[in-house]
Parts: C-alpha cells; sequence; structure tokens
C-alpha cells in the first residue's frame, strides 16, 4: 500500500478553481499528445482495440513501458481498458486519431 504523507494530504486538500483545473487537463492532453510511443499506441489500438499481447508486439515495447505510456494516456482521457482488459480509444482519442 502507497504511504501518504503530509504535503500529499495538504496538496489533495486544496480546491483548485477551475482555470487551475482546465490548466491541467491541458497539461496532461499535451504530456500525452507529445510522445511518439502513445503516439505510435494511439495508431495501434485505431478504431478495433487491441489486447496487451498485441500492443507489446507492435510497439516493441516491455511490459513496463506499456504500462507506463498507457497510463499516460489513460489519465489524459485518450484510452481506456475494458472489462475484458482491450485496450480502447475513449471519445477524445478517437477525435484526436486522425490527427496524429
Amino acid at each position: 500500500m502507497e504511504e501518504i504523507d503530509e504535503i500529499d494530504l495538504f496538496l489533495d486538500s486544496q480546491v483548485k478553481t477551475e482555470k487551475e483545473l482546465m490548466q491541467e487537463k491541458c497539461e496532461k492532453t499535451y504530456q500525452a499528445a507529445s510522445s511518439p510511443i502513445r503516439r505510435d499506441m494511439m495508431r495501434a489500438v485505431c478504431f478495433l482495440g487491441k489486447r496487451k499481447e498485441e500492443l507489446l508486439k507492435e510497439t516493441g515495447l516491455d511490459e513496463a513501458a506499456l504500462k507506463f505510456h498507457a497510463e499516460i494516456l489513460i489519465n489524459a482521457d485518450f484510452l481506456f481498458q475494458d472489462e475484458t482488459g482491450v485496450y480502447r480509444l475513449t471519445e477524445l482519442g478517437l477525435q484526436v486519431l486522425p490527427k496524429l
């Protein structure tokens, strides 16, 4: 279990303005879309989705790297993993896909 310290509790307790929330979302979106590896992952997932094993093979990433990049894409609301474990693009991910 991850330990939470006083600084984490303080930061989590701070109420953010709408502008701060929007800035955070923009930063997450930029971070996710700025990586060639993550753009490749989104193109690989495409419209049909991909299982972890397929993405590992297509991207050449190891499991730790795939998990790292997938979490960034999930946090930016570009990707999700469905109940069967298949990675799929979100509505936002599908809108961004043609621009990659």
